[in-house]
């Protein structure tokens, strides 16, 4: 049983990894609420802002973990540009107060990347290419991964992109923004020609568990199997959940007029992981069935 320190445990990805990682593992939560989104006395949970550099010696002085896993990140992409200062405290400086006690300690460092990283010019994207973000945060996530690469720890990089699923007082994502419009049969405007492969909270969840078990080192894109358009995306969402499809409007990036620009054709290539991993990589209808069967459990 591994000592495991887990950041941004509140956060949808957040709180797959702690209830998938306790059940093998003695497990820290800790984020920056006062308490965790999932009421249950197994799990044990820390306040814990990554940017306080004393509490982050003190948090991890104190459990002395094997592995920490940071899925803390800002991820609002549009906020980032008008925020820069504090994307950059988060993204950067979080990552570098996390490191910096992961060398004392000897202590493994597992880090949620994104996409983001990419310009979208030629996606999906391996591990192997080169990086060239378009918007502040996706660059904010480039510094934190060379941070890593350029220390002399034991680290992985997961790459992941468009996450989505449902989870306890979480912020929204893509599924849960076009299933809720819908339900309330409100119009949305969704982008035609943004790309990427989405994929399930739940089922990176349990490929990360594996990666660790596997004591993988390095980059790794962890992602869904199939790559199509929000747009695409959202009507598979209206189907599968027999919403009214006609509710979504097509819209392109330009259109939006976004303060960030966006990666039109990103998405990651998912071979390598594929190779190596023997659990199964969930489609977008897999994803969808998952979902469906857990909105109909929770409302039981």
């Amino acid at each position: 049983m591994k000592k495991i320190l887990i950041t941004g445990a509140n956060g949808l990805l957040g709180q797959k990894l702690v209830v998938d990682f306790s059940k093998w593992n003695s497990v820290l939560a800790t984020g920056k609420q006062n308490r965790f989104a999932i009421k249950d006395k197994q799990f044990f949970y820390q306040t814990l802002d990554i940017t306080d550099k004393k509490q982050v010696q003190t948090v991890i002085g104190d459990f002395r973990p094997e592995l920490i896993i940071n899925a803390a990140a800002f991820m609002a992409v549009d906020a980032c540009e008008e925020q820069k200062e504090l994307a950059w405290e988060v993204n950067v400086e979080g990552v570098k107060n996390l490191l910096e006690e992961s060398l004392k300690y000897e202590i493994k460092f597992l880090q949620i990347s994104t996409d983001y990283i990419f310009d979208g010019k030629n996606g999906p994207y391996s591990e192997e290419d080169r990086p060239n973000p378009v918007n502040y945060y996706g660059g904010t996530k480039l510094q934190a991964e060379e941070i890593l690469q350029d220390s002399e720890i034991q680290y992985l990089i997961i790459r992941s992109n468009v996450i989505y699923g449902k989870a306890t007082k979480m912020k929204k994502n893509f599924f849960l923004w076009v299933y809720e419009n819908l339900r309330q049969k409100k119009q949305i405007k969704v982008v035609t020609d943004q790309f990427n492969n989405p994929t399930l909270a739940d089922n990176l969840s349990i490929l990360i568990l594996e990666a660790t078990e596997r004591n993988l080192t390095g980059i790794l894109n962890l992602a869904g199997t199939e790559y199509l358009s929000r747009y695409d995306f959202a009507f598979k969402i209206a189907d599968y959940f027999d919403l009214n499809r006609d509710l979504i409007k097509p819209v392109t990036t330009p259109e939006l007029e976004q303060k960030a620009a966006r990666p039109l054709r990103g998405g990651l290539k998912i071979d390598k992981a594929q190779k190596i991993l023997s659990t199964p990589f969930f489609s977008v209808t897999e994803g969808l069935e998952f979902l469906k069967k857990k909105i109909r459990d929770d409302s039981a």
